[in-house]
């Protein structure tokens, strides 16, 4: 079994799987290479990709802020969660809080916010926006 492969295994019984990724998920036909670049919990392989999942208030994530298209982290700060157009069409953009006091509603679904997760930290090291303590 590949690392991929018990990495998605091992995610499945995560608690985070209350978050339902609908628009990629990783294939049983897909080749050990494509595998091992792909990201198990989420498929993702760019920060940029849109993805449809839900959070709470108060889940950490990350964000890609309109003006500088850098990535920060942020909280998913109350349940005024709303619907609005997004890449896919209509999609549901929740309210974040982050550089302590600024609050603007970000989409998942036009791939500007992504969950806490160790796949999208390693993305995120991989393209230099997270720094080594």
């Amino acid at each position: 079994m590949s690392k991929a492969s018990k990495a998605h295994e091992a995610s499945d019984s995560s608690p985070k799987q209350r978050r339902q990724t609908l628009s990629r998920e990783t294939s049983d036909t897909s080749s050990d290479a494509e595998s091992s670049v792909s990201h198990p919990e989420y498929g993702l392989l760019d920060l940029d990709e849109p993805m449809r999942c839900t959070f709470q208030d108060g889940e950490q994530v990350w964000v890609k802020l309109r003006e500088s298209s850098e990535w920060v982290a942020g909280v998913v700060s109350g349940k005024g969660a709303r619907t609005g157009a997004t890449r896919d069409g209509e999609g549901v953009l929740y309210p974040v809080r982050y550089s302590k006091a600024k609050r603007e509603y970000f989409s998942p679904q036009n791939g500007e916010l992504k969950p806490d997760t160790p796949e999208v930290r390693e993305l995120l090291a991989a393209g230099g926006w997270l720094q080594e303590a």
